[in-house]
């Protein structure tokens, strides 16, 4: 793994998992918040919210101000503090629908990040990967069950094309070596197919 310090450089290569379920594609672009950054922030949201309780006892009606002051700088704190990337741009599916899965630009997130399946409601996680200049994700094309027999179709989440399996909904981030995968087992599966509805092989 590429060190956090390089991570604004190195190719991120991204998955969303879920227990039972086969990863998922998913593509993300991620900015490194360097420690020194991140307590900056961090101790002026302290010293912004707590620094105005002596101002705020004198607002009415008193005391839910100052407790939201003290809760917020305290949330506010630990989120700049644990936040240690920054969003740029994300794009991934849920590995159980196949549903988009969203996630906030110029959001905070430290990984592995859980995200929500507002279709199917489960909570997968994005685990990134990141990879030093010049080297390259495995390449693998794999179903969610063995025995699929599903075909690889091409899906675009916002600018990033996927390939996906129409029945057993996996699929990864298309690639030259994907599509070629993709398609040579597609070919497979249409002889198979023409071969059968002939009445091939006769017994």
């Amino acid at each position: 793994m590429a060190r956090l310090s390089e991570a604004s450089a190195a190719t991120p290569s991204a998955q969303i998992t879920l227990r039972a379920h086969k990863p998922a594609p998913a593509r993300v672009e991620l900015e490194y918040r360097r420690t020194t950054q991140r307590v900056a922030r961090a101790l002026a949201w302290l010293v912004g919210c707590w620094g105005s309780i002596p101002l705020l006892v004198w607002v009415p009606p008193h005391y839910p101000w100052v407790t939201l002051a003290f809760i917020g700088g305290w949330y506010l704190a630990y989120r700049e503090w644990m936040g240690r990337f920054r969003v740029s741009s994300f794009a991934g599916i849920c590995p159980r629908c196949a549903r988009p899965v969203s996630l906030g630009v110029d959001k905070l997130i430290d990984l592995p990040h859980k995200l929500t399946c507002y279709t199917c409601h489960f909570e997968p996680r994005l685990e990134v990967r990141f990879l030093a200049n010049g080297e390259q994700p495995p390449v693998a094309l794999e179903h969610q069950v063995p025995d699929c027999v599903g075909r690889w179709e091409r899906r675009w989440l916002a600018d990033a094309p996927f390939v996906y399996c129409e029945v057993c909904l996996a699929g990864r981030a298309e690639t030259a070596e994907v599509r070629a995968l993709a398609e040579a087992e597609n070919r497979r599966a249409d002889l198979l197919r023409q071969l059968s509805d002939e009445g091939w092989p006769m017994i």
